[in-house]
């Protein structure tokens, strides 16, 4: 039986769907709430390993605790699949 063994270590899956998921949130804030939002992100890189990565993530505007990052990836990832079906078929 084949398997994939860093699947099953340290939350490997996980640790990237939650880093997909934050870096989604982040990016949707700087795009619709602009200099406020950029600012946020950029004392998040300063602060590095200053808190627990969940408590910067607050401060920077997204609150894994909560559904709304889960949902604005979760739109994002629909609106680039509606754009991926409104491309012409590719000939064969």
């Amino acid at each position: 039986m084949a398997y994939i063994p860093h699947f099953y270590y340290n939350f490997y899956v996980f640790q990237y769907a939650t880093g997909f998921i934050s870096a989604v949130a982040l990016a949707e804030k700087v795009l619709s709430e602009g200099d406020v939002a950029r600012d946020r992100y950029l004392e998040l890189l300063r602060s590095g390993g200053s808190d627990y990565p969940l408590a910067l993530l607050r401060k920077a505007g997204v609150d894994l605790g909560t559904s709304e990052p889960y949902d604005v990836a979760m739109r994002v990832f629909n609106d680039a699949i509606d754009s991926v079906e409104q491309l012409p078929p590719v000939k064969k």
